[in-house]
């Protein structure tokens, strides 16, 4: 048998060699890399999946089963990890939010599958909280659902009637609500309406799905490619098991499904399960306390100059992933935040930051997928963009 070492430098000089036979495929079309010190936005690809996911994504390439075994098989498994009575894999957190809301107007009911997004004559409406309206609710909407916003007890009370089929919540706004998520929880199971959580950019911890889960929700969405690090065009839909077993009546790989359209591969399946398995092993503290010396060095850095300010934040109810607030003194630099995001944008390397145009005009910059020395480049391009818009005002 060949020593460990001999084993190990072998395996490394295949890397390298496939490495150097990949074609560079963004530069052969034209395509530029970027930076990304905003975190796994949907818009910029997502996160970096585990190298374990995408171990586990060619093997179902090269192996096939029966769809309807794999997806039956992977959905005990993640049932089994995340503490749901069921599970499924979706096409991402709206392809959840999209079946979910299928099922619980259709419950089963094969006529009615058949027939939406055309609702008329069936349970239709779905309760949602006023504060909580936002850019992705018109994915409840897709199947045929009507949207009812309530804010109080008695809205809700109100409101229901026997064309409720749903209620929603969504877990990353509890701020500025007139209800809260227990009674909310427990109005849901007075009257036997279901409801739906989309926790999709909770993670990590994620210890908080099963904290979730058992908080009494019927049903619950995540994103597969953002803190789980699965796939990026998968998600996950925990929740009852007639109700999982509904939305998999609307969707792929049935023929005449209203979400026929929204597949999920087999190497998808495989992944995401993968994906909720590694998550679970890693560990979670470590990372986030590289998170937070990648943005503190940042800020240490950045504060160096005349007029900066730098505060470290970590949000209320997303993903527990450390950032900082990065303000200036428009006295001192003659430019804005939203002239300094397009400059980083535009510049070499290109850099992807987050930036609030609104309230009090905010730069963020996070770490979660930094890689090692891009900190550094950050705090150095954001440094020589601000000295080049220099008034002479001292501070």
């Amino acid at each position: 048998m060949a020593p460990l070492g001999s084993i190990m430098s072998q395996s490394s000089m295949a890397a390298d060699a496939r490495a150097a036979v990949t074609p560079d495929y963004f530069a052969d079309l034209g395509v530029k890399p970027f930076i990304n010190a905003i975190g796994p936005y949907s818009s910029l690809g997502g996160n970096e999946m585990w190298p374990e996911v995408i171990e586990a994504m060619d093997y179902a390439i090269r192996n096939k089963a029966k769809m309807t075994d794999l997806h039956d098989a992977v959905g005990l498994r993640i049932a089994e990890l995340t503490g749901a009575d069921a599970a499924m894999v979706s096409s991402g957190a709206t392809g959840a939010i999209i079946l979910g809301t299928a099922a619980c107007m259709t419950k089963g009911d094969e006529e009615k599958i058949e027939r939406i997004p055309d609702t008329s004559g069936m349970p239709n409406e779905v309760l949602i909280l006023k504060s909580q309206r936002y850019m992705y609710d018109r994915s409840i909407k897709a199947p045929g659902a009507l949207l009812v916003e309530v804010e109080t007890e008695d809205d809700i009370r109100d409101a229901i009637s026997d064309k409720t089929a749903m209620m929603f919540y969504l877990l990353n706004r509890p701020d500025d609500l007139k209800i809260d998520v227990d009674d909310y929880i427990a109005l849901g199971k007075e009257y036997d309406i279901p409801i739906f959580c989309d926790a999709a950019t909770t993670v990590p911890p994620v210890s908080g799905i099963r904290s979730t889960v058992e908080k009494g929700f019927d049903l619950v969405c995540y994103s597969g490619g953002k803190g789980l690090r699965g796939p990026y065009s998968a998600g996950l839909l925990l929740g009852r098991k007639d109700l999982v077993r509904f939305a998999r009546m609307n969707g792929s790989p049935n023929h005449r499904a209203y979400g026929r359209s929204m597949k999920v591969a087999p190497e998808e399946y495989l992944g995401m399960m993968v994906a909720v398995e590694t998550s679970l092993k890693f560990d979670e503290e470590v990372e986030y306390d590289r998170q937070l010396k990648s943005v503190n060095a940042m800020g240490r850095e950045l504060v160096r100059l005349p007029g900066v300010t730098v505060e470290t934040a970590v949000p209320n109810a997303e993903a527990r992933e450390p950032y900082i607030e990065v303000q200036w003194d428009k006295r001192i630099y003659d430019v804005s935040v939203a002239d300094l995001k397009q400059a980083l944008r535009d510049g070499e390397p290109s850099i992807e930051v987050r930036a609030l145009f609104l309230s009090n005009n905010q730069l963020h910059l996070t770490a979660v997928a930094l890689k090692s020395g891009e900190a550094e480049i950050v705090t150095r391009r954001v440094t020589e963009i601000l000295n080049s818009r220099r008034t002479g005002v001292e501070a």
